[in-house]
């Protein structure tokens, strides 16, 4: 029988997932691959790296407590 997975894993995993595509959406910036898009799209992906920059440490946070808990 497998063993149930920790919460802790389970935030871990997604705060990796989360990290991860927080660095990919920076990369996209700083390659200069963004040029070619509106104000309006350049204004989103503000927006969505904002917000995952946002959900990162939130989860950290959540990943820490879960610790600290266990």
């Amino acid at each position: 029988m497998k063993k149930p997975v920790k919460r802790v894993s389970l935030l871990e995993d997604l705060l990796s997932d989360f990290i991860e595509i927080e660095d990919i959406l920076l990369k996209l910036e700083l390659t200069n691959e963004l040029q070619p898009l509106s104000a309006k799209q350049k204004q989103l992906h503000k927006e969505i790296v904002e917000r995952v920059t946002e959900l990162v440490k939130d989860l950290s946070s959540d990943v820490v407590q879960e610790h600290r808990a266990a």
